[in-house]
C-alpha cells in the first residue's frame, strides 16, 4: 500500500498534475524533515547563478547593496568594491559560479575556506611597472587574505538572505582565520631628524612626508590638500584623495583643523609658489602630472625608502608613509590627553566623536598646536640639501 502511494506521488509529479502551491508546500515539508537541504524553482531569485549574483553584487555602479549603503549615509569605496569583485572572480566564481544562488550552503563556504587556508593557491604577482599583464605564482595565502576572500562571498550571501533571495544562512557560524597584527614599525625622533636633514631627490616628496610627520595626516589627506586649505596658522583637513573617486570626505566623514608651526607653513607656501599650474584656490599643494590630479603617494613612499636605505635604518622595508601617522600619535600621546589627540588625528570611533564634539574648542587646538610645534620643530628646522 505504501509503495503504491509513493508510486502515485511520483507519477503525479511527472505528469504535471500537482499545483505550484502544493509543490512549494511539499518542498517545505521535505526541507523541514531534512530529506533535502533546499530546492530551487525556475525563474526565481534563487535560480540566478552564484557567479552572476556576485558580479552584480560587487559592481560599484549597479550594486543594490552599495546603493542601500549610500542611501543611509554609509560609504563603500569604489576601490574596495573592485578588490572584492576581483576576489570573487578569482576564488569563488570558477568553483561555484555556475550553481544557482539558492544552492550555496554554509558547508560550501566552510569547506572552501579550509581549502584556501591549507592549500597553496595561484596568485597574480605582477610587479609594478612590469610589462607582463599576468604573472602567476603558486603560494600560500596570508590569513587576512583568506578572510577577505571569504567575506567577498559571505557579505553578498548575507544580503541575499535578508532580502529573500536565498533561504540558506551561509554566513553565521563561520570561523575565520586568526590574524596576528604585525607591530607597526615607526622611527624614533632622532632617526626622523636624520631623515629630514638628509638628501631627497625631490623637495616635494620630503615636504609631503614632513607634513604627515608633524600633523598625523593620512596619505590621502595630504594628497588632497588644496591652496584654500592652508591657513595662517593651521591646515584645514577637508578632503581625502581616492585614486578611483578623486576628492572625498575625510575617512571618518568629519573635517578637522590642525594647528602647525610657522616653519612648516613656510615650507608649504614655498611649494605652492612653485606650482606649475599657477595660483588658484582649488590647485593641489602637491601637484601631479595634470592640474586636477595630485602627486601619487607611491612616489612619497619610494623616496622615503630610498632615504631610509641610505641611512642604514634597520628594517627600513617595514616603514611606510603611513608610519608617520603613528609617529605623530605616539610622540604626542605623552603630552596630550587621548581625547584631544583624537581631535588632531581624526582617528575616532563614532562614540568618541559624538562624546567629544561638544568639547571641541579653539583652546584645545591651541594646546595641540603648542605641543606639536615643540615636539616636531627639530624636523622642520633642519638644513637639508635637496634637488628640484
Amino acid at each position: 500500500m505504501e509503495q503504491d502511494y509513493e508510486k502515485q506521488m511520483i507519477n503525479a509529479v511527472l505528469s504535471d498534475k500537482l499545483s505550484k502551491e502544493f509543490i512549494q508546500d511539499l518542498v517545505k515539508a521535505l526541507t523541514f524533515k531534512r530529506y533535502i537541504v533546499s530546492a530551487i524553482f525556475p525563474s526565481t531569485p534563487e535560480s540566478e547563478t552564484f557567479g552572476h549574483f556576485l558580479d552584480r553584487f560587487w559592481d560599484y555602479d549597479n550594486s543594490p547593496y552599495i546603493k542601500e549603503k549610500q542611501i543611509v549615509g554609509q560609504s563603500v569605496h569604489r576601490r574596495y568594491a573592485e578588490i572584492m569583485l576581483s576576489r570573487a572572480k578569482s576564488y569563488w566564481i570558477p568553483k561555484f559560479g555556475s550553481r544557482p544562488l539558492g544552492t550555496i550552503t554554509s558547508s560550501d563556504i566552510k569547506r572552501h575556506l579550509r581549502a584556501l587556508a591549507c592549500n597553496p593557491q595561484k596568485v597574480n604577482v605582477r610587479t609594478r611597472g612590469s610589462k607582463e599583464k599576468k604573472n602567476y605564482k603558486i603560494k600560500m595565502l596570508k590569513s587576512e587574505t583568506v578572510n577577505q576572500i571569504v567575506r567577498s562571498a559571505t557579505c553578498a550571501l548575507k544580503w541575499a538572505y535578508h532580502n529573500g533571495l536565498t533561504d540558506n544562512n551561509c554566513f553565521s557560524g563561520i570561523v575565520y582565520c586568526h590574524v596576528t597584527p604585525k607591530p607597526r614599525k615607526i622611527l624614533t625622533m632622532s632617526q626622523a631628524i636624520q631623515v629630514f636633514s638628509s638628501y631627497w631627490d625631490k623637495p616635494m616628496y620630503r615636504i609631503a612626508n614632513l607634513c604627515s610627520a608633524c600633523t598625523g595626516m593620512r596619505i590621502g589627506e595630504v594628497q588632497a590638500l588644496q591652496f584654500r586649505d592652508i591657513g595662517s596658522d593651521r591646515i584645514y583637513v577637508r578632503h581625502n584623495w581616492a585614486r578611483l573617486e578623486g576628492l572625498k570626505c575625510p575617512k571618518n566623514g568629519e573635517e578637522r583643523e590642525v594647528k602647525v608651526s610657522r616653519e612648516l607653513l613656510n615650507e608649504l607656501i614655498s611649494l605652492m609658489h612653485q606650482n606649475p599650474y599657477g595660483y588658484s584656490e582649488d590647485n593641489f599643494v602637491f601637484w601631479g602630472y595634470t592640474k586636477h590630479v595630485p602627486c601619487q603617494g607611491r612616489h612619497w613612499n619610494e623616496s622615503l625608502h630610498k632615504v631610509l636605505r641610505n641611512l642604514n635604518i634597520p628594517d627600513w622595508q617595514d616603514i611606510s608613509f603611513h608610519g608617520w601617522r603613528h609617529f605623530f600619535a605616539s610622540n604626542m600621546a605623552d603630552f596630550i590627553d587621548e581625547r584631544k589627540l583624537q581631535l588632531a588625528t581624526g582617528h575616532k570611533s563614532r562614540f568618541v566623536l559624538e562624546l567629544y564634539a561638544s568639547h571641541r574648542s579653539e583652546q584645545t587646538l591651541d594646546e595641540l598646536g603648542e605641543v606639536s610645534e615643540k615636539l616636531f620643530k627639530p624636523l622642520v628646522s633642519t638644513n637639508v640639501r635637496v634637488e628640484s
